[in-house]
């Protein structure tokens, strides 16, 4: 099993299972394309806990179906580099699958849907379905991790901008946000401490 499924699938012991499923199905159908990591499209990320909102600009060429996580910038980072650098038939580390489910259980990862168009941006539905795999703790500023397919043929991975910043460099981390992210940020994220 891909390692883009098992992140769902690492929270199917919870109370949202059903949430994560559905985030592993929705990658699962681009198992044959290797992720791209530097495509034109971005992620953003504003707000916080209920009320963060994810938005994706979709540069692709084609239309794009995104499943996000809106949460800690250290966890995604942490997500993002298994993502990157994983065999895909592998297993994730079994101390990230338990990280992704306390943050799911807790409030401190959510789950964000959509359709984007080509060319356009759009704003991602928070939860899936009446689950409730919702950011609701507001105590930190979240960023947002994206992975967008088109079927089985292509899927990007796009990571937000102050995602991996190392911990205590305070307001770099809010500058960051505001740049906004495309694959170069992404590239760059690895190099900012992750």
């Amino acid at each position: 099993m891909r390692t883009l499924t098992r992140f769902g699938v690492a929270a199917a012991a919870t109370a949202i299972a059903s949430a994560t499923v559905l985030a592993g199905a929705g990658v699962a159908g681009a198992q044959g394309a290797d992720p791209v990591l530097d495509s034109p499209s971005s992620v953003s990320v504003s707000g916080k806990g209920a009320n963060t909102e994810i938005s994706y600009t979709n540069r692709s060429g084609q239309d794009l179906f995104c499943i996000a996580y809106g949460g800690p910038g250290s966890l995604l980072s942490e997500m993002y580099a298994v993502l990157r650098t994983q065999d895909p038939d592998a297993s994730p580390p079994p101390a990230l699958e338990a990280k992704v489910t306390e943050a799911l259980v807790n409030g401190q990862l959510g789950l964000f849907t959509g359709g984007v168009e080509d060319g356009e941006t759009a704003t991602l539905s928070p939860g899936f379905y009446d689950t409730n795999a919702t950011l609701t703790d507001g105590s930190f500023t979240p960023s947002a991790l994206a992975i967008c397919s088109a079927g089985d043929e292509y899927i990007e991975m796009e990571i937000s901008a102050g995602a991996g910043v190392p911990a205590g460099l305070g307001s770099l981390d809010s500058a960051l946000a505001g740049l906004g992210s495309s694959g170069s940020v992404a590239r760059t994220t690895g190099s900012l401490g992750s």
